[in-house]
């Protein structure tokens, strides 16, 4: 073989003749056991045609999977235990100060909230966003996030068996944060502030 339209017509014929081959088995396995070779057909086809579902999933546009918020209205929001009413605190800009990180007792900095973000990490870690280094705050320890629907939100990311979350003086997993709410982290203190 010493040209490249050699080999294509040696790989051709092989195929042509391993095809006649099935064919002569399949038509022989139809005649012997129709039930089988179908099945063994199916068999054989399924993870091809799952292949192509997922990759037509993929391709495929979505079509419109916007969904409407059915909640409340910004000026219909109200903070628990007060008369508050007024916009959510999402449209506004917020920052978390923190006042005592555990140790000496005094602030090392913060966050604010600027219109693109969305979300701060709060832990020792040097990937979050606000770190502190007290022993008491767990690696990832709580994770606070905007929506325009529900405003600020804090969720508690530590261990159950762990210093969790507290909000005012009050344990929480999940709650929305409202302006002036002071934060404790294990031995840590933050406050909450909306401006606006």
């Amino acid at each position: 073989m010493g040209t490249i339209e050699e080999f294509i017509a040696f790989v051709s014929t092989g195929l042509a003749k391993a095809g006649e081959r099935l064919q002569e088995l399949i038509g022989g396995g139809l005649e012997a056991a129709p039930a089988l070779v179908l099945g063994l057909g199916v068999i054989a086809a399924l993870p091809v045609l799952i292949l192509a579902g997922f990759v037509l999933r993929r391709v495929a546009p979505a079509g419109d999977l916007t969904s409407r918020y059915v909640g409340p209205l910004p000026e219909q929001i109200v903070a628990p235990d007060t008369d508050k009413k007024g916009p959510s605190e999402a449209y506004c800009e917020a920052y978390i100060f923190v006042e005592s990180d555990g140790g000496s007792g005094t602030g090392t900095g913060g966050f604010q909230f600027t219109t693109g973000s969305m979300m701060v990490r709060i832990g020792r870690e040097e990937d979050n966003e606000i770190r502190l280094t007290h022993p008491t705050v767990h690696r990832y320890h709580a994770l606070i996030s905007r929506s325009y629907e529900d405003g600020y939100e804090i969720a508690d990311l530590s261990d159950v068996r762990g210093n969790g979350v507290l909000i005012n003086g009050v344990k929480v997993s999940h709650h929305r944060l409202f302006d002036g709410d002071v934060i404790s982290l294990g031995a840590a203190r933050l406050r909450f502030a909306v401006e606006g």
